[in-house]
């Protein structure tokens, strides 16, 4: 009973430095913060920080891998329906905004690879780059379906690197403004516009509804 306890505790203690953590870094960044900043923070003492995760970049790990699987799990399949492309890519944008809402700190976590001092660990950066990947593509394979490119991967492979680059700027403009949202209309003209431009189909974007003048 009382090694159940003791388990119970560790878990809530490695738990409650991993919320931490991850809170920190996606306001900070990995390089300004600190174990002192995570203790002072959770309330646990540095000593239980380095006996959950041995060291800082043992908690940056932990935090990328936890992230990147609660992103991914909350991903949408690369099914994506719709009678046409204009409809699918609703879809696809659609669900690329609301993970953005609903997982702010596990997207500037991703995107800040560029971020990352030189003598970062070589897990951390291959978990953030794994973390980047995977997310690259599942939107490769949810843009295939969106404008039908199963035989023109390099298409969808730029459609989906533009993508994120979109989201990575608003990712950025998040650690100034906190409240910046996805603009999901501009990339959506942007991503027909290019898929256009390799001459794949896209048909005609449906029209605004016309004004009326209340006669």
């Amino acid at each position: 009973m009382k090694e159940a306890s003791a388990r119970d505790r560790g878990m809530r203690s490695h738990d409650a430095i991993l919320d931490t953590a991850t809170e920190l870094i996606s306001q900070h960044g990995y390089a300004a913060t600190s174990i002192s900043m995570i203790s002072a923070a959770c309330g646990l003492p540095a000593s239980s920080i380095y006996w959950h995760f041995g060291s800082k970049d043992g908690i940056y790990v932990a935090v990328l891998e936890r992230a990147r699987i609660a992103l991914l799990a909350a991903l949408p399949p690369v099914d994506v329906p719709g009678a046409d492309v204009a409809q699918r890519l609703d879809t696809f944008l659609e669900s690329v905004r609301d993970s953005f809402q609903r997982h702010p700190h596990s997207l500037k976590l991703l995107l800040a690879v560029g971020m990352l001092q030189q003598n970062a660990s070589a897990a951390a950066l291959a978990e953030l780059r794994h973390y980047r990947d995977v997310l690259v593509a599942w939107a490769q394979d949810s843009l295939s379906v969106v404008f039908d490119l199963g035989d023109r991967p390099e298409v969808s492979d730029e459609l989906a690197r533009f993508t994120l680059r979109t989201a990575s700027g608003t990712a950025v403009a998040r650690w100034f403004e906190p409240a910046t949202a996805l603009e999901t209309e501009p990339l959506r003209v942007a991503l027909l516009a290019l898929a256009a431009h390799h001459g794949v189909p896209v048909g005609r974007a449906p029209s605004a509804a016309p004004a009326t003048d209340g006669s």
